[in-house]
């Protein structure tokens, strides 16, 4: 338990930050915060003249500027610690346990106790931030960095702070606040480091950032955010209070730490608070300055932690109130600040022909084709050509396609004289690219309605430049509607960038490979993709190509979402019986189950040649084919409609089930309850039934009154000597 006299070690911390945050109040200018934050700073001016008590408690009062109450964790019976703590394994199978940094009892530290960690949900949500920031590259940057220096804007009581200085200890870290948060913030750092050196700028002691010196955790008044530009940032962080603020202020902060240099910023905000009308959307004020990329680490928001989770597969619109991890570049052409060796273009075409080809094939989607052309030629690695494959289109589909052709001389435009459907189309564009662009390395397919990412292309170049052994680098996928708004559907993870032989890749791909659609749009390694056949005519080829890139090398994920995809209409397999191939062209087993023709090619193609083209035994290929069909038989069978059926009679049963053991218990107990005020009632009318025929008895004079009259001649008797 925290001390509870003046001189602890927790009140000499606070008693510091208060009287910083009363010098920097009396000598600053009137408060620029939004209405949202006027009325939270009002709540909270008692802090100024806390007592010990105050103090030793300050992780509860911190429930003005967080929401959150210890009173929620206390042991109630009830199933909200189950699924905060379900959430917490989906976190740490995703994370780890290295970045998972516990609360600290101190000050009244306070949580749920799972697996002798304190957890809240402050310690979810920083836990989350860590994981995204892993995830899009960030702390890989930061561990390159001897002293990193790291500012946090509006960190309220700290506590992301504690846990980032508690894995990377040699962090200079800056705060900008309101000063009158400082009275939590100091208070907290000052406590759980107290070697740490501590500045406040804005002070007589500590007037610039200058003066600040070396000093572990410094202190920014919001009013002079400008002195930040004084010193080298490596990253800035923000969770969840650029949305309270107004537009104004979020671009001038973006607009600040890119003056200063700092080449990351992490953001985990709202586009807006649904109360807050000051603001547009954060991604957009930030845009300014910073190239944003998407990180996916949940499906859901940190705030559901004590909330049921939806149901698997369930589909729901994301909006601007939705939570969204977003990590920003620097963009170097906005930051004047910057070398103009660093701000040169990241890539240039090369003379010799383009490294990457993407085969886009069309047909009647001319309302999206511009919108997915532009977003292709927008890419921040421009060293690619844009093959367009028109597979005999009737709308204007043509005419925006030679438009582009016109105007940009990576694109070619190819068509069809009649309709080839979509295998032989996806065939024809990667045979294009192959002589058009004959330094190719790398091919991607494109859809003519989808639109990427700027980085798309620069960060899977880069997976695939990194290792050698990956044949494929796809990025998470955020799907959406026709009229392109956001659906909230969880992101589909899967690489084997930790297998390290065939045999193993082929086992993790066979029961844990989802998102196979996804996959095919990923950027590939021509040769890997020539190898495995390009795309069969068979249900599913997305899957089966998948599985068959296996065979050749790794699959990685980058863990952003770079791929925005439009939602078809119609189930995959049903929808391909029909676009895949032209009537009258398909196999003589297009019928048979995906799982079945799957197998049937690859035994086809690898097993039964002479030579194989690979080295494995015709036993060994049949344990894998039986493996795969199982596997993927299951999960295709769970697809169908029968399957459908039998999972609805299921759940009838169990309705059914349920149902009547609910009346049989209401009919045991009604019985019951119904038997014993019977009994009663009873008895009741016995009692009243006797004593009525006893009055009536006694009234008619057929019972006579026995009145006991005392023996006085007995007693007389008794009394004489």
């Amino acid at each position: 338990m925290t001390d509870l006299s003046r001189d602890s070690p927790a009140f000499r911390a606070y008693e510091r930050a208060r009287d910083a945050v009363l010098e920097i109040t009396r000598q600053r200018r009137a408060s620029d915060a939004s209405a949202y934050w006027t009325e939270e700073l009002e709540n909270i001016d008692y802090l100024i003249d806390a007592s010990p008590l105050i103090v030793r408690k300050l992780r509860h009062h911190a429930f003005h500027i967080t929401g959150i109450r210890p009173y929620d964790y206390r042991t109630k019976g009830d199933s909200r610690r189950d699924l905060f703590a379900a959430r917490l394994r989906a976190l740490r199978d995703i994370g780890g346990d290295e970045l998972l940094v516990p609360e600290s009892p101190a000050l009244g530290g306070f949580g749920y106790e799972i697996d002798g960690r304190l957890v809240n949900v402050d310690t979810l949500k920083f836990y989350e931030v860590l994981i995204g920031m892993s995830r899009g590259g960030v702390l890989d940057a930061i561990r390159g960095i001897d002293r990193p220096t790291v500012c946090e804007i509006g960190p309220g009581w700290a506590g992301f702070a504690y846990q980032f200085k508690t894995l990377f200890p040699r962090t200079r870290y800056v705060i900008v606040d309101f000063p009158e948060v400082f009275l939590y913030s100091a208070t907290y750092l000052g406590t759980v480091f107290p070697e740490s050196r501590v500045a406040f700028c804005g002070t007589t002691e500590t007037p610039t950032f200058a003066e600040a010196g070396d000093a572990d955790i410094v202190f920014v008044p919001n009013t002079l955010s400008h002195l930040v530009t004084q010193q080298r940032l490596d990253l800035t962080v923000n969770m969840v209070s650029f949305q309270e603020m107004t537009d104004a202020q979020v671009r001038h902060y973006a607009a600040m730490v890119a003056d200063a240099g700092c080449p990351w910023l992490y953001s985990l905000n709202r586009e807006r608070s649904p109360y807050n009308t000051e603001l547009v959307r954060v991604s957009e004020a930030l845009a300014e300055r910073y190239r944003l990329t998407e990180v996916s680490v949940l499906g859901t928001d940190y705030t559901t932690a004590m909330k049921k989770p939806p149901k698997a597969g369930a589909t729901a619109e994301r909006s601007d109130f939705n939570y969204r991890h977003l990590v920003g570049r620097l963009d170097r052409v906005r930051a004047p600040r910057v070398e103009a060796s660093n701000a040169a273009a990241p890539h240039a075409v090369r003379a010799d022909g383009p490294r990457v080809a993407i085969g886009m094939t069309l047909y009647n989607n001319a309302r999206h084709l511009r919108e997915a052309v532009d977003s292709l030629l927008a890419q921040t690695y421009s060293d690619f050509h844009l093959i367009l494959l028109d597979d005999a289109s009737t709308d204007e589909t043509e005419v925006v396609a030679r438009e582009y052709e016109r105007r940009d001389s990576r694109v070619k435009y190819f068509r069809h004289a009649s309709r080839c459907a979509m295998v032989a189309t996806w065939r024809d564009v990667v045979a294009i690219a192959a002589r058009e662009c004959p330094s190719a390395q790398y091919f991607a397919w494109a859809s003519d309605h989808d639109r990427w990412h700027p980085e798309w292309l620069e960060r899977l170049i880069a997976e695939l430049d990194g290792d050698r052994d990956a044949v494929l680098a796809y990025p998470i996928t955020r799907r959406m509607t026709q009229e392109g708004v956001d659906l909230d559907k969880g992101p589909r993870l899967f690489d084997t960038a930790e297998c390290q032989d065939r045999r193993t890749r082929w086992t993790h791909m066979c029961h844990h490979g989802i998102g196979a659609g996804d996959m095919v749009y990923g950027l590939m390694r021509l040769d890997a993709l020539t190898r495995a056949g390009v795309f069969r005519p068979v249900l599913r080829p997305d899957r089966l190509l998948v599985a068959e890139l296996a065979l050749y090398g790794r699959f990685r994920q980058v863990p952003e979402v770079l791929w925005f995809r439009r939602e078809s209409i119609g189930t995959s397999v049903d929808r391909q019986r029909h676009s895949l191939l032209l009537a009258g062209e398909e196999p003589k087993w297009f019928g048979a189950p995906p799982w079945l023709q799957h197998a049937i090619v690859l035994w086809t193609e690898y097993a039964r040649p002479t030579p194989r083209p690979l080295d494995i035994s015709r036993a060994a290929w049949a344990g894998m084919l039986l493996r795969y069909q199982l596997t993927y038989g299951w999960r295709h069978f769970r697809k169908t409609k029968a399957s459908h059926a039998i999972g609805r009679g299921i759940d009838n049963a169990i309705w059914v089930k349920k149902i009547t053991r609910h009346h049989w218990h209401h009919a045991v107990y009604n019985t019951l309850v119904g038997a014993r005020a019977a009994w009663g009632r009873g008895r009741r009318l016995c009692r009243r039934a006797l004593y009525e025929t006893l009055m009536l008895t006694h009234r008619l004079g057929l019972r006579r009154s026995v009145r006991l009259q005392p023996d006085h001649e007995s007693s007389r008797g008794k009394a004489e000597p």
